[in-house]
């Protein structure tokens, strides 16, 4: 895959981290040790990481206290049931997982360990590096491909006000995320439209194979509205969660540049 087409950047050797959260039921270390040995699927605690022999992969871990308001951000993300959200709510820690991003294996790495902390009790995922949310059924089913482009949905989330909108997490896969305003012309495309325009978009980088230029048009030079300008990514400060060392694609309409 043309990955300078792709990424680029003058910080694109960054190899950025992966984030999870993981609330659930232990209430020691050993509780959760015990419960991961015997239905994590062959992930198991080694001291400070969680490893899968089979697969030869570990990840940092760590614990923080329970948080009152993490059930709403639950809630909000529109990917957990009711029950599920109840069940976060009631969670007695978290469980934070970190590893190397940067490439879809890499990001689905630390999907299945997260994967079996849900089989060991976990009541959801949270991924840090972009805010999407998952309850358990719908992070199995994304973990499992049952969904189209599961990994994708995972972890890449779309933001944005009247005037733009934005991705963030695309870098957990190795790619840039997008941007762009709305448009304030008569019957213009608004923020859904933009953000079915920038998944679609982001879709196609992470999915096609084929390299995405600066200054190439989405579609072809008659029809297309926008031209794929990279950016560097500014939104987030560098060493969060958020910011993406890959940087950005604008999508800049057509003309604007003249």
């Amino acid at each position: 895959m043309g990955r300078r087409g792709i990424r680029g950047g003058g910080d694109e050797e960054s190899v950025p981290e992966i984030n999870l959260r993981v609330p659930g039921p232990w209430r020691s270390p050993g509780e959760l040790a015990e419960r991961l040995a015997t239905e994590g699927g062959g992930f198991r605690v080694d001291g400070e990481f969680i490893v899968s022999d089979k697969a030869g992969s570990r990840f940092d871990w760590g614990v923080s206290p329970h948080d009152d308001e993490l059930h709403e951000l639950f809630a909000g993300n529109g990917r957990s049931t009711e029950e599920e959200v109840d069940r976060v709510a009631a969670h007695a820690v978290k469980v934070h997982l970190s590893g190397p991003g940067g490439s879809p294996d890499a990001a689905r790495a630390i999907m299945a360990a997260a994967t079996a902390l849900l089989k060991a009790g976990g009541y959801g995922v949270m991924v840090d590096n972009s805010g999407n949310t998952h309850g358990v059924e719908d992070w199995m089913a994304l973990a499992g491909d049952a969904q189209p482009g599961g990994l994708y949905w995972a972890y890449v989330s779309m933001a944005g006000g009247s005037e733009e909108v934005f991705s963030a997490g695309m870098h957990c896969l190795g790619f840039r995320d997008a941007e762009a305003r709305v448009p304030n012309i008569p019957d213009g495309p608004g923020r859904e439209e933009i953000g079915f325009l920038l998944h679609n978009f982001l879709g196609y980088c992470y999915q096609s194979g084929i390299p995405v230029n600066d200054g190439d048009p989405l579609g072809d030079e008659e029809s297309a509205l926008f031209r794929a300008r990279h950016r560097p990514c500014t939104r987030f400060p560098a060493g969060t969660p958020y910011h993406n060392p890959y940087g950005v694609w604008f999508l800049e309409p057509i003309g604007e540049e003249d």
